[in-house]
């Protein structure tokens, strides 16, 4: 089966081409629009949503509202998210596992796609993947279509030999390994003529995002899912961090994530004697950003959640693997920035393996690289954390009880 799957995926390639090619041919006429319409397309993950969002923004100034239209084509696991955000008038709800199939639903949202009237078609992604962005920039038929040169990550040559010739324009990405932040910036500094630097993420959080239920006034959150369980750390360790925050803080723990990781709050609840509350599953993505808002620091895996309590300032300490070591995390230093997004990892020779792990081990099990990160380690960047915090907690009550104006005093400064 593994040598033929190279030929297997050839053929599913070449069949998505035709279907959607199908789809597109005899499509409705593009409609006009009063305003010249522009199409952003973001198919991935939530935490890369949330990293994407230091550029984003940047859109909104190039194509003022009084002459440009922006549309969305997201992800619908985090539209209701960017649903809250000024950045666009408009957005596309992409069901990604439905779409990555031959049916109705892909053969009508190419076609609405189609018929929208789009001028200006935009990709940031860098690792850009066939059956979803590149369909949808060809599916805009606009006049300009622009995408990242990108990587090879999620294609092959013949993959890349055609949807490169859908594109009018390609933004060079350097061979050189950078973050995703870094990847962002490249891409829009490409797109426009100023060089534009990186920065950290941020979000506001809406009092209207509020879980009215919680009366709580001091909590830490723990996110013990991931999208795969060789991501996870074991939840054993997580019992053992949460009695540490409890002895040395009396602070309750809230657990969150999706329905599916429900069973891994109930599991640590069942093993652990200190107080936690299971949210798993209970949450909406906006609720979810207001509790790591809310919360004094959030421990968690490499997911999106962690993207997201980093960019409402919640200081987050986040298991790292080696899977994508460097690109999503950890954060590169920007001068004159603070940086919410603290790793903890076991450095190994394989980091880079893209997740296709050299190592054999149970399904169900960590991957080596989550599996040797110590609950010592963890703790001693937790602790540190939590006493940055109350110190920085006191800096701020001493300053505001001496000087009305500390708005040029950085919270590192302060630590």
């Amino acid at each position: 089966m593994t040598l033929l799957k190279p030929y297997l995926i050839i053929i599913k390639s070449l069949l998505f081409y035709l279907f959607d090619s199908m789809a597109l041919l005899k499509a409705p006429s593009p409609q006009q629009n009063e305003l010249e319409l522009v199409l952003l397309i973001r198919q991935d993950a939530i935490g890369d949503f949330v990293m994407w969002l230091d550029t984003a923004k940047e859109y909104r100034n190039i194509f003022p509202p009084d002459k440009y239209k922006i549309v969305l084509a997201g992800n619908k696991i985090w539209c209701d998210l960017a649903e809250e955000l000024p950045y666009w008038d408009e957005i596309l709800l992409v069901d990604v596992k439905q779409f990555k199939t031959f049916s109705r639903y892909r053969w009508d949202f190419l076609r609405k796609v189609r018929n929208l009237g789009v001028q200006i078609s935009i990709q940031p992604t860098f690792s850009r993947e066939f059956y979803h962005g590149d369909a949808l920039v060809q599916a805009s038929g606009a006049l300009r279509k622009v995408s990242s040169a990108g990587d090879m990550a999620n294609r092959n040559w013949l993959k890349k030999f055609i949807a490169d010739s859908w594109h009018t324009e390609l933004i060079l990405a350097s061979t050189e390994p950078l973050t995703e932040l870094e990847r962002n910036a490249e891409f829009f500094s490409g797109f426009q003529p100023k060089k534009y630097l990186p920065s950290y993420p941020k979000m506001e959080v809406s009092e209207s995002w509020e879980i009215q239920e919680l009366n709580l006034e001091k909590f830490y959150v723990l996110s013990l899912g991931a999208d795969k369980s060789y991501r996870e750390w074991e939840v054993d360790s997580y019992a053992e961090i949460a009695k540490s925050i409890f002895e040395k803080t009396e602070w309750i723990g809230i657990i969150c994530g999706t329905e599916k990781e429900s069973h891994l709050g109930e599991q640590i609840q069942k093993i652990c004697d200190v107080p936690l509350e299971n949210y798993a599953g209970r949450t909406t993505l906006t609720q979810l950003a207001w509790l790591l808002a809310k919360s004094k620091i959030l421990i968690s895996n490499e997911t999106g959640t962690a993207h997201i309590a980093s960019a409402v300032g919640t200081p987050t300490v986040c298991i790292l693997g080696g899977g994508h070591f460097g690109r999503f995390a950890p954060y590169p230093a920007l001068p004159g920035q603070t940086n919410y997004f603290n790793t903890v990892f076991h450095k190994m020779p394989c980091y880079g393996c893209n997740w296709d792990c050299v190592f054999s081990f149970k399904k169900g099990e960590p991957a080596p690289c989550i599996a040797n990160v110590s609950v010592e380690a963890v703790w001693k960047e937790v602790e540190k954390t939590i006493e940055d915090g109350v110190k920085l907690t006191e800096a701020r009550k001493t300053i505001s009880a001496n000087t009305s104006d500390f708005s040029e005093i950085y919270d590192e400064n302060l630590k």
